[in-house]
């Protein structure tokens, strides 16, 4: 008899346990968190921020004014009106921005690359700058072609170091234009700015290897971390004349439309 309880009681103890653990009160809801995706978390980062992968359609900066930033590239607006360019009033050149181009590495002026005064080894770093970009207008051959050159060392207000360095580029800029015969054989150079006006401004006639001249108009500016070359030139064969008769404003004008834009687009000009 005692055998038959003790057996009864515990197919019923084991009965009991089985019906607990088929269907607790509670335990429905823990099995359910077992196998179910969890549910979005709400701080998880929007796609595109900066703990993910960048949404494919976010806006690149570029070298023409896509960057709010000068480190990312040089600002649409810090380009000169062409209404400022010598020859404008015959041409009506494109906007600058519209054609301009980033560049990678250090920059190569006009006046530098004519003069054939390569950028010393250890003044590379100078003309690297944090951005920098080319704009060129024109027709080209025996007419007016115009390029601007901007360089945009960085912002002196953070580093006296910076402001040494955009010295020292033109420095370098403006002694290879006035040296340009010691490099150019042939080369003439008149330079027309005082040596404290604050631009330079310079006519150079370098000539060529297959019996060319280039007839250079130079001007630069160099303002806080920036410096700015507007080159505007034309080529000749056989002692010609340029095609068209040459009309500028006075190099003062030039001088301030080249500074203007360029020191309210960058920071620490002015």
């Amino acid at each position: 008899m005692r055998s038959t309880r003790l057996v009864t009681a515990t197919a019923a103890a084991l009965v009991c346990l089985g019906a607990l653990s088929a269907c607790g009160p509670d335990n429905a809801g823990q099995d359910a968190g077992k196998t179910a995706a969890p549910a979005p978390s709400a701080t998880a980062a929007p796609a595109g921020t900066g703990t993910g992968a960048p949404a494919t359609g976010a806006p690149k900066p570029t070298g023409t004014g896509g960057a709010d930033s000068a480190g990312k590239g040089i600002p649409a607006k810090a380009w000169m009106d062409t209404k400022s360019i010598p020859m404008d009033e015959t041409y009506h050149y494109a906007p600058l921005a519209a054609n301009a181009k980033p560049q990678t590495g250090p920059v190569q002026f006009k006046g530098m690359e004519l003069c054939h005064a390569p950028i010393a080894k250890d003044d590379e770093y100078g003309f690297t700058g944090a951005a920098s970009a080319k704009a060129s207008v024109g027709f080209g051959g025996d007419r007016w072609t115009a390029q601007q050159t901007l360089l945009f060392v960085g912002d002196p207000t953070h580093s006296s170091g910076t402001k040494q360095t955009t010295n020292m580029v033109d420095s370098r800029l403006t002694d290879a234009l006035k040296g340009c015969a010691k490099t150019a054989p042939g080369a003439t150079v008149k330079v027309d700015s005082a040596a404290d006006a604050p631009y330079f401004a310079a006519v150079l006639t370098v000539p060529q290897a297959d019996g060319g001249t280039v007839t250079l108009h130079e001007y630069v500016v160099t303002d806080g971390g920036a410096v700015s070359e507007l080159s505007v030139w034309a080529t000749t064969k056989g002692g010609a004349q340029p095609k068209d008769a040459w009309k500028a404003p006075e190099d003062r004008y030039v001088g301030t439309g080249m500074t203007a834009p360029m020191c309210e687009a960058l920071p620490g000009c002015g």
